[in-house]
């Protein structure tokens, strides 16, 4: 026994075809706008085309049914077709995009035509069902040309999360999966293109930042990594061209910790001239013992604060060339532990702590994100740093074993840790805002106790105190 329904739906939005056509094809973000699915991903390597397979699953009351999306038909910014196949039916997704009547109107007309062929206890209950399911079908479209309409405010924090953080505890169990995981249901859909974007990202090899450099590849930026080890690097550029079809992944060479090696690679970068859209500073390393580089510095202050201070301040051209460009910092919820102390920038080898000489150093970076802010606004650069919680990566099982051992069931996956940065970097309601801390798509406090609260003459010397060491070190 079977039973057939179809669907036809229609809407206009003033999106260009092709960034609309790419968003709704990508099934791997379906979840976004159509919220009776909980899980999707793209399972099949290359660029999104005939051949392409999603795993969904969707939500039917307490059950979660998986269905398998394959693309049967792709014509480039004006149609396709999705076939879903699950136990108990099949779904044939026809999306068509055209072009508005009036030629000189912007935007495109969506058409999204449904047939769902139900099967066995599914096709019996479905007569009884069929006005509730229509109903769910018109409410998904809807959802969808609200997400394209794009038009979210910049997210504020709530007094429940100010509270929490206040009473620490609280606001730290939101780093956590868990905490992930209930922020995620606030969140509005991530619908601007990013597609020929030039983004930079450090530390891009594992972690948060490989995290980042394939959720931003598949999207269809141009990506620029930077990676300390050849052959790993060139690795993660094979992996991330063959996974997503992305063709255009740069790779750059440097050991972040030794200045020279920034300064060689600031001046390449230069040298192409190619602008930079978003920078995503995110290399770094907590040292458990106390080590100098070949340079004299003490690792955590070279390779966490003067480092991307100073391949920040370098690229700043590039910057303002993109002419709205962003630039965020990756820090650490372990900041919020330490003041900053100038006069103990590079941490003492007695009394050494690497957590200690790492939180200190990731508080420095926020309050330089702050600063280029202020400075940077009228050369429209927003600068942005984020925390990306409590997330299981290498770096963290290697230099923090025993609180791995410890949270290793409530830590986040990189790429949850990594959304923000993402988010950051793509997301149309971020032009409205500098100089914020995020945590899960949301500003939070950048101190939770006053002994940790710097002045502003401390803020000024570290940036005269980071600004010398620019002069010394690049005349």
């Amino acid at each position: 026994m079977s039973y057939s329904l179809h669907m036809q739906e229609q809407f206009q939005t003033h999106r260009r075809a092709e960034d609309v056509f790419d968003y709704i094809v990508d099934f791997s973000r379906i979840d976004e706008w159509d919220h009776s699915i909980v899980d999707a991903k793209k399972i099949s390597d290359g660029l999104i085309g005939v051949g392409t397979i999603f795993d969904v699953t969707y939500k039917m009351g307490l059950r979660k049914v998986p269905i398998q999306y394959k693309v049967s038909e792709y014509e480039p910014h004006s149609k396709a077709v999705l076939v879903g196949e699950s136990d108990n039916f099949t779904a044939i997704d026809t999306v068509t995009i055209q072009p508005k009547d009036d030629p000189d109107a912007q935007g495109c007309q969506v058409t999204w035509d449904a047939h769902i062929e139900f099967r066995g206890a599914a096709a019996k209950l479905l007569p009884l069902m069929k006005n509730k399911v229509e109903q769910a079908g018109r409410k998904t479209i809807q959802d969808l040309a609200f997400a394209l309409d794009d038009n979210f405010a910049l997210p504020k924090p709530s007094g429940l999360q100010k509270l929490a953080d206040k009473l620490v505890i609280p606001g730290m169990a939101g780093f956590t999966k868990f905490g992930y995981r209930q922020a995620k249901k606030r969140w509005q859909p991530v619908t601007r293109s990013v597609k020929g974007k030039h983004i930079i990202v450090s530390g891009a090899t594992s972690g948060l930042g490989l995290a980042t450099a394939l959720d931003l590849a598949a999207r269809g930026a141009h990506l620029t990594l930077v990676a300390r080890d050849e052959s790993k690097g060139q690795g993660v550029v094979d992996q991330i061209k063959r996974q997503t079809g992305n063709t255009h992944i740069a790779l750059e060479i440097a050991d972040l910790s030794l200045m020279a090696n920034v300064k060689a690679l600031s001046q390449r970068l230069l040298e192409k001239g190619d602008a930079i859209d978003v920078l995503v500073n995110n290399a770094g390393a907590l040292f458990n013992e106390y080590q100098v580089t070949s340079e004299g510095f003490e690792k955590s202050f070279a390779l966490l604060l003067l480092s991307p201070y100073l391949l920040t301040e370098a690229l700043h051209p590039m910057l303002v060339k993109a002419g709205n460009a962003r630039v965020i910092n990756v820090s650490s919820g372990g900041m919020y532990a330490k003041r900053i102390s100038i006069n103990n920038l590079q941490t003492k080898e007695e009394g050494y702590r690497g957590t200690g000489a790492y939180a200190m150093c990731k508080r420095g970076l926020v309050i330089m994100s702050e600063r280029w802010a202020e400075k940077w606004a009228s050369d429209n650069i927003s600068v942005h740093c984020m925390h990306p919680g409590w997330a299981a990566t290498p770096g963290v099982e290697s230099s923090l074993p025993t609180f791995n051992r410890i949270m290793k069931y409530s830590l986040r996956s990189s790429e949850e840790g990594a959304d923000t940065i993402t988010w950051l970097a793509c997301a149309n309601e971020v032009d409205d805002a500098t100089g914020l801390f995020w945590l899960d798509r949301v500003p939070h406090t950048t101190h939770l106790f006053n002994s940790t609260r710097e002045n502003d003459a401390q803020r000024d010397q570290l940036e005269q105190t980071l600004e010398a060491y620019k002069l010394k070190l690049w005349q």
